[in-house]
């Protein structure tokens, strides 16, 4: 119980968040891979004229651009998400996860009321924290033998 009370009540700030990458929409699709690789990241953020205005994930690349053999010179704004989740960093660890959960998401962007860019959260911070701070509780989990995933992707 402690677990699930510590998650309704910690905000989203206390989580050592690495600083997003941020690109512009007419960033060319050849430059974002090597942005992800480089910087060890699932997703871009798409910033306009300072406010968040998408977001491009290692997901939009497999799925529209592989698949549909676009050109790497096509701009992120081809490929990118604007229709997105975000949350304020003085939200709870609980307000990220149910919206990670309901959307299918691994990244919820960190916004102001104004939606600048404040950060952004992956599962993994999430993960980490739980591990870090429980982890009798992580670690002495009986195995699951019967346990499909509901996906091909698995999250």
């Amino acid at each position: 119980m402690e677990l699930t009370k510590r998650l309704r009540e910690e905000p989203i700030r206390h989580l050592p968040l690495s600083a997003p990458i941020v690109i512009s929409e007419d960033t060319p699709i050849s430059k974002l891979t090597h942005l992800l690789a480089d910087g060890n990241r699932g997703c871009l953020l798409v910033e306009k004229n300072g406010y968040l205005h998408g977001l491009v994930s290692e997901r939009d690349i497999l799925c529209k651009v592989i698949e549909k053999k676009l050109s790497e010179d096509e701009p992120a704004s081809v490929i990118m998400s604007t229709e997105l989740k975000t949350l304020n960093p003085d939200e709870t660890l609980d307000k990220a996860i149910k919206v990670m959960t309901s959307g299918g998401h691994r990244h919820v962007p960190l916004v102001d009321v104004d939606r600048r860019i404040l950060g952004i959260i992956s599962a993994k911070n999430i993960i980490d924290y739980i591990s870090e701070h429980f982890p009798a509780e992580v670690f002495n989990l009986p195995p699951r033998l019967d346990q499909k995933m509901a996906t091909k992707e698995g999250a």
